[in-house]
C-alpha cells in the first residue's frame, strides 16, 4: 500500500480545497517524513489536490524517460515561475527572534525584522496547473500499452512491483534508482518488466498488456479459477464441434462458412494495411503543417517585435550610450550600452546591458540622485533579490523577484537568450519594464530593445552565441 502523511501546514490558509484537512492523506511520489526545506515540497507534501498532481505527472513521466534531468529542470523552471518563496528554516527563525530580543533589550523598543513571504493560494494553484499542464504533455506522447500504464494507480503499480519482486525479477541493476515497491516505475522496475516478458515468450516492450499485468499480479488461486474457466470454455467449444459433425450436410456448410470466413478475413487485412499506410502518411503530414504552423507562429512573433519594438523605440525619450571595444580573441567587437534613468522623488537607475553567457543581459544601479553614497531604501526578498514588478512586450505585469548581482543595490532586470522556448526570448522581446518601490518614490525602468544602439549589442551577441555553439559542438 501506498505510504501516508499527516497533512503539513504551511503559511497559507489550510482551507485551500475541500480536502485539504487535518486529517491523513495519500501523498506524492516521494516520502515527506523526512523533512521538507524547500517550498515546493510543502506544497506537495500538504496540499491534497498539488500531491495527486505529482502523482499524474511521474504517471506520465515513467514510460518516457529513464534521465531526471529533465524533470529537475522541470522543477527549477516551477519555482522561478511561480515564484516560489524560501521556507523559513528554525536556524533562521531562531536567529530573527533572538535579533529581536536583544534590540528590544537594548533599545527598549522592538525592531521589525523582516519575517519569510507568505506563501499563498496563488502559489498553490500556479504549481498545480505546472503540474497538471505537464502531465497532459507526456501523455499526448503516449500510445498503447504505456498509455495504459500511466492511468494505473499507485496501487497498482505497486502491485506490480511486489509480484515482480516475489518472482525474482526486481533487481538493483542501475545505482541511484529503487528496486523496491514503492509505486515509481524507474529503470529497475523497466528492466524486471521486460524480463518477466522474455520469460514467458513475449515481446519485450517493458510495458505490460492487461493479460500480462493479471497474469503477473493474481494469486495461484485466481490462476487456477481462471484455468478452470478456460478449461470449461474449450470444452464447451469441442463438444460444439463434435455436434456439428453429426451430419455431411453441416460438415459442408463448416466449410463453406470457414471460407467465407478466410476471405473475409483476407479482406479486413488487406483493409487494415491500406488504413495504417494512410494513416502513417495522414500523420507525417500533420506533423509538417504542425512544425510549418509553429514556424510561421514563430515568423509572425519576430515580425510584431520588430513593427511595436521600432515605434516603442522611437517613442521613448531615453537616451543610449554603446561603448565600443576590441575582442583580440575573437577578433570582433564587443559592446555595452547604458542609460541613466530616473523618477521625480530622487531615485536613479544606471541600467547598462552587455554579452553574458551565451545571453543578452541588463543590470540596473539603483541609488539617490542627490548622493550616491546614501543608501536607498529598497523592498528585500528571501530570495536573494529585489520584489517589484515586471512586464515583457505586451503582457499583464506580474510580481518579481529581481535577482541581486554583485551589490543589494545592483539587480538583473532580464537574460534574454536566442532558444525559441524562451519567455524572454531576445529574438521576439521588444520591450522590458521594471517597477520598483523605493525609499525616493517608485521607480519605472524602461529597455527598448528596438533602440539601434540595443540592436548593434544585440548583433554583437548573437555572433558571440553562435561562435560558443559551434565551439562546444567540435570534436576534441
Amino acid at each position: 500500500m501506498r505510504r501516508r502523511f499527516a497533512f503539513i501546514p504551511l503559511l497559507f490558509l489550510t482551507s485551500f480545497s475541500s480536502s485539504s484537512s487535518l486529517f491523513a492523506f495519500d501523498g506524492p511520489s516521494f516520502d515527506c517524513s523526512h523533512g521538507v526545506r524547500q517550498t515546493l515540497a510543502a506544497i506537495l507534501c500538504s496540499v491534497p489536490e498539488a500531491a495527486q498532481a505529482d502523482w499524474d505527472l511521474n504517471n506520465a513521466y515513467w514510460p518516457l524517460y529513464s534521465d531526471d534531468r529533465e524533470e529537475t529542470a522541470f522543477v527549477q523552471n516551477v519555482n522561478k515561475r511561480c515564484a516560489l518563496p524560501a521556507l523559513e528554516s528554525g536556524q533562521e527563525q531562531a536567529g530573527r527572534m533572538l535579533l529581536q530580543g536583544l534590540g528590544s533589550a537594548m533599545l527598549g523598543t522592538q525592531l521589525p525584522f523582516p519575517g519569510p513571504r507568505t506563501v499563498t493560494l496563488t502559489h498553490v494553484r500556479c504549481v498545480i496547473d505546472a503540474f497538471r499542464n505537464r502531465a497532459s504533455l507526456m501523455r499526448s506522447k503516449l500510445t498503447d500499452d504505456a498509455l495504459a500504464e500511466s492511468n494505473l494507480s499507485p496501487e497498482e503499480h505497486i502491485s506490480i512491483q511486489e509480484a515482480l519482486t516475489q518472482k525474482g525479477f526486481m533487481q538493483n541493476r542501475v545505482k541511484g534508482y529503487g528496486a523496491n515497491a514503492d509505486g515509481q516505475f524507474g529503470p529497475n522496475t523497466r528492466s524486471a518488466i521486460t524480463d518477466f516478458q522474455r520469460s514467458i515468450g513475449a515481446q519485450a516492450t517493458g510495458f505490460l498488456t492487461e493479460s500480462q499485468r493479471l497474469s503477473l499480479t493474481e494469486t495461484p488461486e485466481e490462476r487456477r479459477a481462471r484455468d478452470s474457466r478456460a478449461a470449461a470454455e474449450e470444452k464447451s467449444r469441442l463438444e460444439a464441434l463434435q455436434t456439428q459433425k453429426v451430419t455431411e450436410e453441416r460438415k459442408q456448410q463448416e466449410a463453406i462458412n470457414r471460407e467465407t470466413e478466410r476471405v473475409a478475413a483476407l479482406e479486413a487485412a488487406k483493409h487494415a494495411e491500406e488504413k495504417a499506410k494512410q494513416d502513417a502518411t495522414d500523420r507525417e503530414k500533420r506533423r509538417l503543417e504542425e512544425e510549418a504552423a509553429k514556424a510561421a507562429e514563430w515568423r509572425g512573433k519576430i515580425e510584431e517585435a520588430q513593427r511595436k519594438g521600432v515605434e516603442y523605440a522611437k517613442a521613448n525619450d531615453l537616451s543610449w550610450s554603446l561603448a565600443e571595444k576590441s575582442n583580440p580573441m575573437t577578433d570582433d567587437k564587443d559592446y555595452e550600452v547604458s542609460s541613466t534613468q530616473t523618477n521625480d522623488s530622487g531615485a536613479v537607475a544606471l541600467v547598462q546591458g552587455r554579452c553574458l553567457n551565451d545571453e543578452l543581459r541588463f543590470e540596473a544601479v539603483l541609488h539617490d540622485a542627490s548622493d550616491p553614497k546614501v543608501p536607498l531604501g529598497l523592498p528585500g526578498s528571501s530570495l536573494g533579490g529585489l520584489v517589484g514588478k515586471k512586464r515583457i512586450n505586451d503582457a499583464v505585469a506580474f510580481a518579481n523577484n529581481f535577482p541581486l548581482d554583485q551589490f543589494r543595490n545592483r539587480i538583473v532586470l532580464t537574460q534574454q537568450s536566442f532558444k525559441q522556448d524562451d519567455p524572454e526570448s531576445a529574438d521576439t522581446t521588444w520591450r522590458v519594464l521594471a517597477e520598483i518601490e523605493t525609499s525616493q518614490g517608485t521607480l519605472y525602468i524602461k529597455v527598448p530593445m528596438l533602440d539601434p544602439k540595443i540592436q548593434k549589442l544585440l548583433a554583437a551577441c548573437k555572433r558571440q552565441s553562435v561562435v560558443n555553439q559551434r565551439r562546444q559542438s567540435s570534436p576534441g
